[in-house]
């Protein structure tokens, strides 16, 4: 809102001091008011340049660490990994303590009252056994949080670089359209002279609409991609990436063939550590159940020693019992899905090991040939392409071609330009996909 209100004042200020100056009315039939073409193109530039200008400019690493900080899908995992955190106190989860208490002829024809407190709990070996299962569980959702951030680092950095690779493509274009239309030009007042005829003027119309189509179609797609980055980004602050140069440096970053410590993996592996936990948990619950007690009683009359004792006696007895699992089917159940729930966890960290290494062998290969197809268009494609950019327009104004040669060639230059840039765009892509699958945890 802060942005529009303020972009809202410089437009009223710059409509204030330079637009309504220049703006001249003449009264003629229906009072119709005449605005010059140089006042409209102000009034264009301040309706479609003044609004780029509210965008912010940002690095990938403020992007990464932007979106490390807001987006939701980290945060959730984060607060799940927190979640299993504080569940860890509770591995020592003692039954209610059970107090009772009794009034009635407990012992004899008088009335006596009887007070008891008792304990139930499980085996120590339970709680221990619990406490290491509920940690296993916490060490996988943090696990869990770290895929989770690789896998944001990896979807920011590769819409970072598309959203830079399509303005690259966008200049390209608006080169072209320049071009185009400056022989659109030439092409018209070539028909108008007879010096031509209306072939050559039709393709150039022809071209230059294509051109104005591919430049609504980038600009939709830089809308996508735009629209992505802000969802990841998750910010109120409308940021535009910039960088020198739409294309990755292959030299600054280190290319591995190791998934080694992939945190996919690492989550993998704490997912079976914590079945493992579970299954000694579910053993360990097979174990004898204790209970203690006190109990604090009264007794009217003569006692067994003879001696007459009134309400206010009192009379102390402890109580030590052991629960004995003599029907533990179920529970011996329970350790056999467990095991079973090991080997699934086994075999599903086996299986992703298989595909990472399947996936970045053929990271690895893309790579390469990315990077030979990048060293042929900055070693000879593109010096070629300017060299027939820059002759075929010699030849054209010299009258050496015609148009229809002229187009062909620019095309092919346009081509080559265009095949660099997706070549950049791939080579970009399998970095940044040999990055993730060799990211650490």
């Amino acid at each position: 809102l802060a942005t529009v209100v303020i972009g809202g004042l410089m437009i009223a200020t710059l409509l204030t001091l330079f637009v309504l100056p220049i703006l001249y009315v003449t009264f003629e039939k229906g009072f119709k008011m005449k605005i010059s073409g140089k006042t409209m193109s102000l009034f264009a530039i301040l309706f479609f340049v003044i609004p780029s200008q509210a965008q912010t400019k940002i690095s990938l690493e403020q992007a990464l660490k932007i979106a490390s900080e807001n987006n939701h899908s980290v945060k959730i995992e984060r607060l799940r990994a927190e979640y299993h955190q504080k569940l860890i106190s509770t591995g020592t989860n003692l039954p209610n303590t059970n107090i009772s208490s009794e009034y009635g002829q407990i012992n004899s024809y008088y009335n006596d009252t009887k007070f008891g407190v008792s304990q139930t709990f499980d085996f120590p070996t339970v709680y221990s056994k619990q406490k290491k299962m509920l940690t296993e569980e916490w060490k996988t959702a943090s696990a869990l949080a770290s895929l989770k951030e690789a896998e944001l680092k990896k979807e920011v950095t590769s819409t970072f670089y598309a959203i830079l690779t399509l303005e690259a493509k966008e200049k390209l274009l608006q080169k072209s359209d320049t071009l185009l239309t400056e022989f659109m030009r030439k092409a018209t007042l070539r028909l108008k002279k007879g010096e031509s005829n209306i072939l050559e003027k039709t393709t150039a119309e022809t071209q230059l609409g294509q051109l104005k189509m591919q430049l609504l179609m980038l600009e939709q797609e830089k809308e996508l991609q735009a629209s992505r980055f802000r969802f990841l980004l998750n910010s109120d602050t409308i940021y535009q990436p910039f960088e020198n140069t739409f294309k990755i440096n292959a030299s600054q970053n280190s290319v591995e063939d190791s998934i080694a410590q992939h945190p996919l993996l690492a989550s993998l592996e704490q997912k079976k550590k914590t079945a493992q936990a579970q299954t000694q948990l579910e053993k360990a619950k097979k174990l004898p159940t204790l209970t203690l007690g006190y109990n604090n009683t009264s007794i009217t009359g003569t006692g067994a020693d003879n001696i007459s004792y009134d309400k206010s006696a009192r009379f102390h007895s402890a109580q030590l019992g052991i629960g004995i699992p003599l029907f533990g089917g179920s529970q011996s159940a329970r350790v056999k899905a467990s095991k079973i729930q090991e080997t699934i966890a086994a075999n599903e960290l086996e299986k992703e090991r298989l595909l990472l290494e399947n996936q970045l062998k053929n990271v690895l290969l893309a790579f390469q040939k990315n990077k030979e197809r990048l060293a042929y268009f900055e070693k000879t494609a593109l010096p070629n392409a300017t060299i027939i950019t820059e002759t075929a327009n010699r030849q054209f104004i010299g009258g050496e071609i015609n148009y229809l040669d002229w187009v062909m060639l620019v095309n092919q230059s346009i081509s080559i330009n265009n095949q660099y840039i997706d070549t950049v765009n791939m080579l970009n892509e399998s970095i940044i996909e040999l990055n993730y699958l060799t990211s650490k945890n």
